[in-house]
């Protein structure tokens, strides 16, 4: 899990949520609204939806891109059941919340390196 999150506000540049995603060697960042984070940009939602607009990074907000709402779950959820929401709702990221408030970004990477610590037969 990669923890603390990166957040950025919904007006933050496409281009600087690529470059901080970058340093940070992660492919997320929380997007928060009026200091409530609400949504998250992906490097899928760069891929998909703002190159093939063929927009300009630096002059569009993340918060236009962003994927919402947020799947959460919270920090005691075992590794199966976050296996089982992510099946489920179709996603590669869950943000992880305490007290309401986001502490980590668990993803499809995070799940392989646990199930990779199973033996083959389930």
């Amino acid at each position: 899990m990669s923890q603390p999150p990166l957040t950025g506000n919904s007006e933050t540049s496409v281009a600087d949520a690529c470059k901080l995603m970058g340093e940070k060697h992660v492919g997320s960042i929380l997007v928060s609204s009026k200091k409530v984070v609400n949504a998250i940009f992906t490097e899928r939602d760069l891929l998909s939806r703002v190159v093939p607009d063929k927009k300009d990074f630096a002059g569009v907000s993340v918060g236009a891109y962003a994927s919402s709402p947020l799947i959460t779950v919270a920090a005691t959820t075992d590794v199966k059941e976050a296996a089982r929401i992510m099946t489920e709702m179709k996603v590669r990221r869950l943000v992880v919340v305490r007290d309401g408030r986001p502490i980590g970004v668990f993803t499809a990477a995070d799940l392989a390196k646990a199930v990779g610590k199973l033996p083959l037969e389930l």
